[in-house]
């Protein structure tokens, strides 16, 4: 298990700050942030390279954060692989495994069977391809026997054939490693299907601070602040609660009105709030006859125009024009098809109550 505290460090005018998580054995956290948050940083402080200012880091009960990488036993594997060149496989694997402590040749050759690189041995790594280069990175990384495993952005230089296939393989691969080493990962990224397919938690990181951090379906469905909504890919609006009714609130926004439900006793946060629906929670028909006979304070009904449109393989995701605002919709390809819209046509929006999150205003 790795346990980080309050972990700061500043270079320039940038600075991590105030970074708190952790991550049990078996388990993997996925990092995820803009460019310049912070995620390679925070693996550089963990793995050693670079030096904290303030805060704790915690690996098997043990304090590691002043001790040098080489006493850590943390594997990393950077964006840009880091093998050795000039050497083959072969030879940047045994670096490593020479160095572990405990690691049995039998343990090896399984990293080796797992990530399918036994072929790859006698080669030069200089001759392997971007996927190739991964996985022999990764195998590198476990040689050393870790006690984490630390992976920054291992997709990024994948076409993307093997993107797909390393996200569809990655979670077997590592089940099998966990099997053996039983190891936190801590895996960075900035691909939102990935994090959600290859991770157990998930980090939120903006401008070096770690805005949310827990369970990977928690966080997608519960964001906590704006930027979170807004990098998640929400729908995320202004607006000002004008009633509330048997725990429902009736929020203007631009002079439409929507609706959702409150938790509790009404609704005692400030009037000025953020309304935020995720894309997919957003129905789409036709014809105004066609939508949900529920109770009006149930859903939102609107009707809109269609501006754009583009499939993305079974899905349809498509931007509405409501009242001079925009709302984007994801729905699957077959009933987008059945609606047979088309940029400049009416069309109306369905919009649960239940699935409308609600933020107080940070105006």
């Amino acid at each position: 298990m790795i346990v980080v505290r309050n972990l700061r460090t500043c270079l320039g005018s940038f600075c991590l700050d105030n970074v708190s998580f952790d991550v049990a054995d078996g388990t993997v956290l996925i990092v995820v942030g803009p460019n310049g948050s912070g995620k390679t940083t925070l693996l550089e402080c963990i793995s050693g390279i670079r030096r904290v200012e303030s805060g704790k880091i915690v690996i098997d009960d043990i304090d590691v954060t002043y001790l040098p990488p080489e006493r850590r036993r943390v594997g990393y594997v950077p964006s840009d692989y880091g093998l050795f060149p000039g050497m083959t496989v072969e030879k940047n694997i045994l670096l490593a495994f020479r160095k572990s402590k405990g690691m049995t040749l039998e343990q090896l050759q399984r990293i080796v069977h797992l990530l399918q690189i036994g072929e790859l041995m006698g080669k030069n790594v200089e001759s392997l391809s971007s996927g190739q280069k991964q996985r022999v990175a990764i195998a590198r990384a476990l040689a050393s026997n870790p006690r984490v495993l630390l992976l920054d952005e291992p997709t990024s230089a994948l076409d993307p054939a093997t993107k797909e296939y390393f996200k569809r393989s990655f979670r077997a691969v590592i089940k099998d490693v966990f099997n053996d080493f039983n190891v936190p990962v801590i895996y960075t990224t900035h691909d939102l299907p990935e994090a959600r397919s290859v991770g157990d938690k998930l980090a939120v990181i903006n401008d070096g601070v770690i805005e949310q951090v827990g369970s990977v379906n928690e966080v997608f469905e519960n964001p906590r602040t704006r930027f979170i909504a807004e990098f998640l890919g929400y729908n995320v609006l202004e607006g000002h609660v004008i009633a509330v009714r048997d725990n429902h609130l009736f929020i203007n926004v631009k002079n439409v009105t929507l609706v959702a439900q409150c938790a509790g006793n009404g609704w005692n946060a400030p009037k000025d709030v953020i309304v935020v629906i995720k894309p997919q929670d957003i129905t789409l028909f036709s014809a105004k006859e066609q939508l949900s006979s529920h109770r009006r304070d149930e859903y939102t009904v609107l009707r809109g125009v269609v501006r754009n449109a583009h499939i993305e393989g079974s899905t349809a995701k498509v931007e509405v024009v409501v009242n001079g605002f925009s709302l984007k919709a994801e729905t699957g390809l077959d009933h987008w098809e059945r609606l047979r819209a088309k940029p400049g046509d009416g069309i109306y929006v369905q919009i649960d109550a239940f699935k409308v999150k609600v933020l107080p205003s940070t105006k």
